[in-house]
């Protein structure tokens, strides 16, 4: 199946900071963690040590990295500016700092902190977005505690963690059982991800068409946090492709990738959708066999080879699913 065009990338975004804003960019080296400088920091929890997200902190939106590779560093600001930026170390030495073991879904990976000030920093943030947090809810089973008797429930200790190349024998979170040497940073699942415009513009019209949005508030494809998107596809051809090459980098593609609510929240502004977000016509219209409670968007890539890519590369589609062995989506 032809594209209708050429397909081409269009944008790249990293998001240094698991679950914070994102940074665009022209161009990017992609190596065996996925992008460079993509989510290669993550907040936890002190206690459990578990890792936090927008799920249940939808202000985390608001938080916006900064990377400066002249001076390598990274800055923590808040949208409003109206907290102090706080300036890190980009590559720390990490032969300073103290390993911590955390938990990121059901992997336990060896990490490093990035000391005091990195965690009271989104502590203070979170303290005072708050009411943004509770108002913007979207993940009933673990809310942001509401006011007891007029007080404030204390929101838990966080710390700030990196990770360091595989390669030093600390770090090791494999994307594939069967692609030796890639590994995934502290993104969900796959150390990169594919998102296609033209399936994009395809659910806004069916979304116009149901009555739940109009083509004025349309879902931007950022909403889904993919670092690569592709532009000058047919709808869902994605489902087809199984190796692709952008630039210098030759690109593997998995599986759909199965969404929560996050796509659901502005990521901008930080404010949920009051129709509820795209989770539930997803799960209608995009679930598959292998997990069919999922609403897919988006799919799971890992890179082959590592190289340079720049926004206005073609898309070579190397190799696709053969006819009949693609998945297709469940009629429901």
């Amino acid at each position: 199946m032809p594209s209708l065009q050429n397909p081409t990338l269009s944008n790249i975004h990293i998001y240094p900071i698991k679950s914070c804003h994102s940074i665009q960019l022209n161009e990017c080296r992609v190596g065996n963690l996925g992008l460079l400088n993509d989510r290669r920091f993550m907040f936890i929890e002190e206690e459990t040590n578990r890792f936090i997200t927008q799920r249940k902190y939808a202000s985390m939106a608001l938080v916006r990295p900064l990377i400066d590779l002249n001076e390598k560093t990274l800055t923590l600001t808040s949208h409003d500016n109206a907290q102090a930026p706080l300036v890190l170390p980009l590559y720390p030495d990490t032969t300073t700092l103290t390993q911590r073991t955390v938990k990121l879904w059901k992997d336990t990976l060896t990490a490093f902190d990035m000391g005091e000030e990195a965690g009271e920093w989104l502590e203070l943030f979170l303290a005072n977005h708050r009411s943004h947090d509770v108002a913007n809810n979207h993940n009933p089973d673990d809310p942001v505690p509401e006011p007891v008797d007029g007080e404030q429930v204390k929101l838990p200790k966080l710390r700030l963690v990196t990770l360091e190349d595989p390669q030093q024998g600390h770090y090791s979170r494999p994307a594939h059982e069967q692609l030796g040497g890639v590994h995934s940073p502290f993104s969900d699942w796959s150390p990169v991800s594919f998102g296609f415009q033209a399936s994009m513009d395809a659910v806004n019209q069916d979304l116009v068409k149901r009555g739940l949005i109009n083509e004025d508030n349309a879902i931007g494809l950022d909403r889904f946090r993919n670092n690569i998107s592709i532009s000058g596809t047919i709808p869902w051809e994605e489902d087809t492709w199984l190796v692709a090459k952008i630039g210098e980098v030759t690109f593997y593609l998995i599986r759909p990738i199965g969404r929560c609510t996050v796509p659901g929240v502005n990521q901008d502004s930080g404010v949920k959708d009051k129709w509820g977000g795209p989770l539930a016509y997803l799960k209608e219209t995009r679930s598959f066999q292998e997990k069919p409670n999922d609403g897919c968007f988006c799919v799971d890539v890992v890179p082959l080879t590592s190289g340079v890519i720049r926004v206005g590369d073609k898309v070579q589609v190397l190799e696709r699913i053969p006819d009949g062995k693609e998945q297709k989506p469940l009629v429901k």
